[in-house]
């Protein structure tokens, strides 16, 4: 009587094995299978295992392991594939089930498109040709695999978003799904976020702020969009806004309209474990995306957060110079604290490094005497900016400016004319020594001469290029904008202290010094001006 195999069929399909064409779809795979079993007596269809999405180069799916569980209780006991692809595209695991797992369990495997049937199978012949089918399979993902690699790697320096989920505060666009537009609803919250940091709330206040106003988290957010996503952040039922959350945002460089991708990869096509990648070997591509903030804020608030900065003891905010005012003598931070005396109740900065016996000298100095001095020294130094910004429109606004700048590139090319005439006088000195018409040492003379007044004249247009480049950098003066627009203060905020000043150091004697952002701009911009007074 004729043996009955209890037979399984197995279906299997990925984009990621280049696995495009309708013949390959899960559907045309099944019915092909069962066209063929249904042409053999001998075969029963028990069940059906697909595994759709999944590479062939791992043996890791859902479908399969049902299957192997399957046939290791005994209700299989013959597989029917499509070709040796379907079953897998991993050419050492592919042999070690096809020669050892299944003959050891006594399982048939039919791969129809192959006409491979362990049955009926020649073992001398198939010892060389089901090898090498299976290392062509393997050879063949291998290079889809290569192939998707670098079409991501372009599309990613084009300034292709490539991601499954788009940064918080963008969407991808309904025509383009490697494009990124502006999800106005998040942008704002994004816009907010650092509009409260610049006022002086902390991470954590204005975390609390926002769960205060029922505005969704990014996970959140994403589900109500119907997004599926998982994150290791949330804890509880609903995912909060946190300290690092807020600081997330905060630190993101895409919302300046830059994209970095390819922060991780996976080594190689048979594993997909992703690891991060050196920071030199991401992809950056500026104005990528719509920007959310200007690169000044950025920068700003990431520089500020690597700062130690306390809150008030009521949390509403910051204080005002945290971040910014540090001890002259030891370089720690100063830190407000307030002393009772009678009915009142005092305000100083005292030296957070002024603790223990190695420690900095104890010293403090009035809260008022800061903020006066300050508040002074900004006016003082926004005032001098004004000057030297009308200073420097005049000479824009100088017909003789431009003059200058042409005679500038009028002395380049006639030096240029000349280092040409040097090198054709230095190439006819072989000429002349084989004519006879100089000797050897007068040729070398000849040729250190010219090669030394090359290098004169090379050296003068580097010269003049920098005496130019002065001259050019003087129209582009944006940092100046940031003084002028602060030119009616009346008082000190977080605002004006982020954009205008970098650090206020405090000497035990009470002596403020104040170190000024955009200081070497300032002392080009001042060179500039008075090397154009002379002219």
């Amino acid at each position: 009587m004729q043996k009955k195999y209890k037979t399984a069929i197995y279906a299997r399909l990925s984009r990621d094995d280049g696995d495009t064409s309708e013949s390959n779809s899960i559907t045309s795979q099944k019915a092909l299978c069962e066209d063929y079993i249904a042409k053999h007596s001998d075969l029963e269809l028990v069940e059906t295992f697909t595994d759709d999405g999944f590479s062939g180069v791992s043996f890791e799916r859902p479908g399969f392991e049902r299957l192997e569980q399957a046939v290791r209780s005994g209700r299989i006991e013959c597989i029917v594939c499509k070709d040796l692809s379907r079953f897998s595209r991993n050419y050492i695991d592919a042999g070690r089930y096809l020669e050892r797992v299944f003959p050891s369990l006594g399982i048939r495997f039919i791969a129809v498109n192959d006409s491979y049937d362990t049955l009926t199978a020649n073992p001398q012949m198939d010892s060389f040709i089901l090898p090498f089918k299976n290392l062509i399979n393997d050879s063949y993902c291998k290079d889809i695999s290569v192939k998707i690699r670098s079409s991501l790697e372009i599309k990613r320096k084009n300034g292709e978003y490539v991601g499954n989920f788009e940064p918080y505060g963008y969407m991808k666009a309904p025509e383009n799904s490697n494009v990124l537009v502006v999800d106005e609803y998040a942008a704002g919250v994004v816009s907010s976020i650092f509009a409260m940091f610049k006022d002086g709330k902390s991470p954590g206040l204005i975390a609390e702020v926002l769960n205060e106003r029922g505005v969704l988290s990014p996970m959140e957010y994403k589900l109500s969009r119907g997004i599926k996503c998982r994150t290791p952040f949330k804890k509880g039922e609903r995912a909060k806004w946190t300290y690092n959350a807020v600081k997330r945002v905060l630190t993101d460089e895409v919302y300046t309209g830059v994209l970095l991708q390819g922060k991780s990869s996976t080594p190689n096509y048979k594993d997909h474990r992703l690891k991060p990648r050196e920071r030199m070997e991401w992809v950056r591509a500026a104005n990528a995306v719509p920007a959310l903030i200007t690169p000044e804020d950025y920068y700003d608030v990431t520089s500020l957060l690597k700062r130690d900065m306390r809150s008030l003891a009521d949390k509403e905010a910051v204080n005002v110079f945290s971040g910014f005012l540090y001890c002259a003598d030891c370089g720690q931070p100063m830190v407000r604290t307030s002393v009772p005396a009678k009915n009142k109740t005092y305000l100083y900065y005292v030296c957070s490094g002024a603790k223990g016996k190695n420690g900095c000298r104890p010293h403090r100095i009035r809260v008022e005497e800061v903020e006066n001095t300050v508040l002074h020294a900004v006016v003082e130094q926004i005032n001098k900016v004004l000057d030297l910004e009308r200073s420097v429109q005049m000479i824009k606004d100088d017909p003789g400016a431009e003059k200058r700048r042409f005679g500038y590139e009028a002395q380049i090319e006639k030096l240029r004319e000349e280092i040409e005439r040097c090198q054709n006088m230095k190439l006819r000195l072989y000429e002349d020594l084989t004519d006879g018409m100089i000797s050897r040492e007068e040729y070398r003379e000849y040729r250190e001469r010219y090669t030394a007044g090359i290098e004169d004249k090379n050296r003068a247009i580097s010269s003049i290029e920098e005496e130019m480049d002065k001259s050019l950098a003087a129209e582009e003066q944006k940092w100046m904008e940031r003084f002028v627009e602060n030119r009616n203060i009346k008082s000190l905020s977080r605002r004006v202290l982020m954009s205008l000043v970098d650090k206020i150091f405090v000497y035990e004697n009470h002596a403020v010094e104040i170190r000024f952002r955009y200081g070497d701009e300032f002392d080009r911009a001042k060179e500039f001006v008075e090397s154009q007074e002379g002219c």
